[in-house]
């Protein structure tokens, strides 16, 4: 994804992609939960989740450190220039609290975890979206390449450890998946030349294939838990 233009949730996607990415279904049915109302974005980039969201019928408030892409996003709801590591909200504040693929740029996992739960209500939801070390090529790759798209990573995670980390941070997580074997290094080529979506859908049976023996070495897991 370019997160230097605008852009809407779905535009010019194959269903099939909901076939392997498991987290939409996830995501939707926590944030359709009555009581949940007040949903933060924390590292919004160019509002993309804030749009999807909104097809939910759910607003939310972003926040990232980068002013144009929060020019973006404000075409999506409410955003602010801000750091996750000081999150400009009263403690209690938010219901659910959304980070994908942030907490490796971040700099700080802990005090990022701690603000998280600093300003979710109690028994507020986390939900992380994040890259992960099981695969043997994203393990290798940021050693070779240790940025992405302009922005440093500065933590590494498994599976496991990622999940002790949110424990450590006073969460109970309450559903975590690996997936994503090989699908995310199809992902990008849509993204830089939308004819190849066309051809999608065989990746995706390929995808399938591959996660059914393989999902231990998912390049990517989501993590929901619960403020205890």
């Amino acid at each position: 994804m370019d997160y230097r233009k605008p852009v809407i949730f779905g535009e010019n996607w194959s269903p099939s992609r909901y076939q392997v990415l498991p987290y939409f279904r996830v995501e939707k049915a926590l944030l359709m939960q009555a009581g949940v109302e007040r949903i933060l974005d924390l590292g919004c980039a160019n509002g993309w989740n804030m749009s999807r969201f909104g097809q939910y019928g759910r607003s939310s408030i972003g926040l990232d450190m980068v002013p144009e892409r929060v020019r973006l996003a404000k075409e999506h709801g409410q955003a602010m220039v801000a750091s996750g590591l000081e999150v400009p909200a009263a403690a209690e504040t938010f219901d659910f609290v959304y980070v994908q693929h942030v907490l490796h740029h971040i700099g700080s996992v802990e005090l990022a975890l701690n603000e998280a739960w600093r300003v979710l209500k109690p028994n507020g939801i986390l939900f992380l979206i994040e890259t992960i070390e099981n695969s043997p090529i994203i393990h290798w790759g940021r050693k070779v390449y240790p940025i992405w798209m302009g922005d440093d990573i500065n933590a590494h995670f498994d599976f496991s450890s990622l999940r002790e980390q949110v424990a450590d941070a006073g969460f109970q997580v309450i559903t975590a998946e690996q997936y994503s074997v090989l699908f995310w290094m199809w992902e990008i080529l849509p993204d830089q030349m939308p004819f190849m979506e066309t051809f999608t859908p065989l990746f995706v049976a390929f995808e399938r294939f591959v996660a059914h023996f393989f999902r231990k070495y998912g390049a990517h897991c989501y993590l929901a838990a619960k403020k205890q």
